[in-house]
């Protein structure tokens, strides 16, 4: 059933890039219902899934196999018979594309690598990650949530250790909080993996138990019960329409990033956007979900990525922007699309509020920042791909400030205005931002801009509400019986609120509450 191999990639019968696009098709859809629950001669209904019209039934469906495989496992673990749906060829998502890194606080293999806080000297403990989660998503993640997912992506962590995976840590760019909670796997010959190592060892577990997995099988729609509550699911395979009969059903589906359609009506202002992730993200989760009622969390974009691409609603498969960071000097700053600086460019992106960026985004730099034999824009590109970009008029270039800005149709006098006041801070040695004086060098002409373009990953969209025990929310509040909400992208809001909390804070979670909720979904069907 793995459809990675040992280093995290992809095997060839799995996933071919670019071939799995998927239209986003909206539009209310109508309420499947099953058939009214029959009765005995007493007069006692009967339970729907012993009636026949399925095509296939479970205790447990969960739809969507990147975190979702967590309630996968989970669900098969606690004792229930479990089917999970997945509509592409190859499981893991977004999750098995990501860099690889997976938050968890106070784990086995921080403390055999010796990790401190460097704030009291002592090891991570729960507490203190809950407290940083707090802090850090301003107040804004729920208490109760953040606890139950820390504590689980430590379980996981732990789990893996003792199984005798090569798990190494970092730090996690979570701000203000120096301490190694960022996770990577090492396969055999030492090199670093991808998500999808993580993947793969969840995929092993499950490939230990009962559960079913269905792959090129696309969910639909959700079936109620005449008592409104979850009975199934309907599917779409190459072999045409089918029903999946469940007591519960974990959606765990991505965001919707990928589907201009739906960004139009929810997100207008990110229209023509790059998507920073899967293709595939068009929303299933979501139209499913929306059609029965389920309520948003409060929307707050978090933090838009930036790339050099054009303005194309491209799907790319990471945010490549180079970053710089402090103790090495840079005669670069970066624009918004009023022409103006609005933070220090040296700011951890964890650190950044939705509310600081706007679309577009420009970088700004000089003639010794191309010369810098370090700097090449983009983290995968090279000095050569710098000069093309340039030649090709991908990043302009000018001999003054002003003519820079009106090429890129920026208030030359703001653009201007801005460069004077950074070149001020650098020779009086102290920057309006607050960035460190040892990063900053000044600007001399001529003078480079890249027209950066915002790119969104799942977590800058709307998410659906749940509970703490994961059930998915109606708009008063009520939980749509046996529907549970999965992964990490439909549900970031939840726990997280509008901040990115930390490198790896999403792959963590949408193991981990996924694992969750998956267990509680297995009590309410064997309720």
């Amino acid at each position: 059933m793995s459809t990675l191999n040992k280093e995290g990639t992809f095997d060839r019968r799995g996933f071919v890039k670019g071939s799995m696009a998927a239209a986003a098709i909206m539009g209310l859809g109508t309420l499947a219902a099953c058939s009214p629950t029959a009765k005995d001669e007493s007069g006692v209904g009967r339970d729907p899934l012993s009636e026949t019209g399925w095509d296939d039934s479970a205790d447990v469906v969960v739809v969507g196999l990147g975190g979702g495989l967590g309630a996968v496992l989970s669900a098969a673990e606690a004792g229930v018979t479990v089917i999970g749906i997945e509509k592409l060829s190859m499981l893991g998502g977004n999750w098995a594309i990501n860099s690889g890194i997976v938050f968890a606080p106070a784990t086995d293999a921080m403390k055999a690598a010796g990790d401190k806080d460097e704030r009291t000297g002592q090891e991570d403990t729960i507490e203190s990650a809950v407290a940083d989660w707090i802090r850090c998503s301003r107040g804004n993640g729920d208490p109760v949530l953040v606890e139950a997912i820390l504590k689980e992506e430590q379980a996981f962590i732990n789990s893996l250790v003792a199984a005798g995976v090569d798990v190494r840590t970092e730090l996690c760019g979570m701000a203000d909080a120096p301490i190694a909670r960022g996770h990577y796997i090492l396969d055999a010959d030492g090199n670093r993996c991808s998500g999808g190592a993580f993947v793969n060892e969840v995929t092993k577990r499950i490939d230990q138990t009962d559960a079913k997995i269905m792959t090129d099988t696309e969910a639909t729609a959700l079936i109620f019960d005449d008592n409104y509550s979850v009975c199934g699911v309907e599917v779409k395979t190459a072999e045409g329409r089918k029903r999946i009969g469940a007591k519960a059903v974990v959606v765990a589906t991505g965001g919707y990033t990928a589907s201009q359609h739906m960004r139009a009506m929810y997100n207008p202002e990110t229209v023509g956007w790059g998507v920073i992730g899967h293709e595939t993200a068009t929303g299933d989760g979501y139209r499913m979900l929306l059609d029965q009622g389920a309520a948003f969390c409060p929307f707050k974009k978090i933090v838009p990525s930036v790339t050099m691409e054009p303005n194309s609603g491209d799907t790319f498969q990471s945010n490549d922007y180079q970053t710089f960071w402090k103790n090495q000097a840079h005669s670069l700053i970066m624009l918004d699309d009023q022409g103006r600086r609005n933070r220090p460019e040296t700011m951890s992106y964890t650190q950044i509020g939705g509310d600081l960026l706007t679309s577009p985004n420009y970088q700004l730099f000089d003639q010794a920042e191309v010369d810098d034999p370090n700097f090449t824009l983009m983290k995968t590109g090279t000095k050569e791909s710098l000069a093309k970009a340039i030649e090709d008029g991908w990043i302009l270039k000018a001999d003054t400030v002003e003519e820079l800005a009106e090429a890129l149709y920026l208030d030359p006098d703001t653009v201007a205005g801005e460069v004077a006041d950074y070149n001020a801070g650098v020779a009086a040695g102290k920057d309006k931002f607050g960035r460190p004086v040892d990063s900053m060098r000044e600007l001399k002409p001529p003078f480079y801009m890249a027209t950066g373009i915002n790119g969104m990953s799942g977590t800058d969209c709307n998410c659906v509400k749940v509970d703490e025990q994961g059930r998915v929310l109606d708009g008063m509040g009520n939980p749509l019986k046996g529907v549970y909400g999965g992964g990490n992208d439909m549900f970031y809001m939840n726990w997280a609120g509008p901040s990115y909390i930390a490198s790896g804070g999403g792959a963590g979670a949408c193991y981990a509450f996924s694992a969750i909720v998956g267990r509680n979904a297995a009590a309410y069907a064997q309720a």
